[in-house]
């Protein structure tokens, strides 16, 4: 029984004696486990959750700019009698530049992008607001003639407005999500009358195509954007030649 006593007591204090130092082992582990996952952490500040609000934000823009170009299309037809009808020459001074040379947009930093991307959001919400307020004035000139031409089919301006109306809830969605991720209140500054009263639907017509036109390719660029927002927020380093990004 001494014997006996005796291993027992053995076995107690080597398991007593393996705890302790199992667990004085085990603190500076978990120490060193949790500073590795901080600096990780801090090391790509975006994370997975800036991974993910940006698929999200680029997902919404490639949405946007389907239904731009359908808007576009509809307009031209309504407006000019002709989808395929193009203007090219025709510029707005006043748009955001909707091309940037190559070199120039893959050296931008991300805040750089980002806060572009606000401010150039803001400028075409700005401008379909001040079409969208002329197609109502357009509709309010034309209501009388309407109203005595019942049974016929509405006049486009009418759907025309209802669409810029989705348009801008859309804009105005992609816009907070931008400004949250650059850290930005979103503020929508509702445009004062600029327009000369003078001149003709023809010319304001030509305006409301160009914001469309413009603002379909701006949708474009600001795709690729965040393609690379996303690449950003998964890798360290972006890649030397992102052709496929220009797709």
């Amino acid at each position: 029984s001494c014997i006996s006593f005796s291993c027992s007591h053995s076995i107690n204090c080597f398991h007593f004696t393996f705890s302790q130092m199992f667990r004085r082992c085990l603190s500076p582990l978990c120490i060193l486990i949790l500073i590795c996952m901080v600096s990780t952490n801090s090391s790509s500040p975006l994370g997975h959750r800036g991974a993910l609000s940006f698929s999200n934000s680029l997902r919404l823009t490639r949405t946007i700019r389907a239904r731009v170009q359908q808007l576009l299309s509809r307009y031209k037809q309504q407006l000019f009698g002709d989808e395929l009808f193009e203007y090219r020459e025709l510029m707005l001074s006043s748009l955001p530049a909707v091309t940037v040379s190559y070199q120039s947009w893959l050296h931008m930093q991300d805040t750089e992008r980002l806060r572009l991307a606000s401010h150039n959001l803001q400028t075409f919400w700005t401008h379909l607001e001040v079409h969208r307020q002329q197609l109502e004035r357009e509709r309010d000139a034309t209501k009388g003639r309407r109203e005595q031409r019942r049974g016929k089919r509405a006049k486009p301006q009418s759907t025309l407005r209802q669409r810029f109306v989705s348009l801008q809830i859309d804009l105005r969605d992609l816009m907070k999500q931008v400004n949250s991720q650059v850290q930005v209140t979103t503020v929508l500054q509702t445009p004062t009358r600029t327009d000369n009263p003078q001149t003709s639907r023809w010319i304001q017509h030509l305006r409301g195509y160009v914001i469309l036109r413009d603002l379909e390719r701006y949708l474009s660029r600001l795709a690729r954007d965040y393609a690379v927002l996303v690449s950003h927020s998964g890798r360290p380093k972006f890649p030397k030649h992102p052709t496929s990004l220009l797709h």
